[in-house]
């Protein structure tokens, strides 16, 4: 500011908040995600775990409301901490993936996915509907259909 001039006075915020205000107090805000001074730090937690930070409020008031979202196409969210992530190979379709095989298969099946972290791929099964029998993983079962062992029909001879 110019000493010889009136009104030319300004605010500006401590960090780790920025903003500043001529002649006015300044509204001060923080990007938790962009915050890179601590280890703890929204910015560093998330991009750790490979995720994505979120700051939904940067006023100064609303601190550690940053949150952890995981990375398409796995789900999952977490305030002031890494999100722990839900991978199920079964909900999201991809010329490889679990809804493609299972979903495709002559017989009807059935996808289970045992494991649903990103760390767990390629365990998902197909699984035969009944009457059907059968299971494979991370491909469609070769189902089996024993007409003789089951009650699909009243009159069937079990011994034939």
């Amino acid at each position: 500011p110019d000493d010889e001039k009136d009104g030319d006075w300004y605010c500006e915020c401590e960090a780790p908040t920025v903003g500043t205000q001529e002649g006015g107090v300044s509204a001060c805000t923080v990007d938790e995600c962009v915050e890179t001074a601590c280890a703890s730090c929204a910015k560093t937690t998330c991009s750790g775990a490979g995720q994505t930070c979120v700051e939904p409020d940067d006023s100064a008031e609303e601190l550690w409301d940053w949150s952890c979202r995981c990375v398409a196409p796995a789900t999952g969210n977490a305030t002031a901490v890494a999100a722990t992530c839900v991978l199920d190979e079964c909900t999201y379709t991809c010329d490889t993936c679990a809804g493609t095989n299972c979903s495709g298969a002559a017989v009807a099946q059935d996808c289970v996915d045992p494991v649903k972290t990103e760390g767990s791929m390629g365990d998902w099964e197909c699984r035969c509907r009944a009457p059907a029998t059968g299971n494979a993983t991370a491909e469609a079962a070769a189902c089996v259909l024993d007409e003789c062992g089951t009650t699909l029909c009243a009159t069937c001879d079990k011994d034939h």
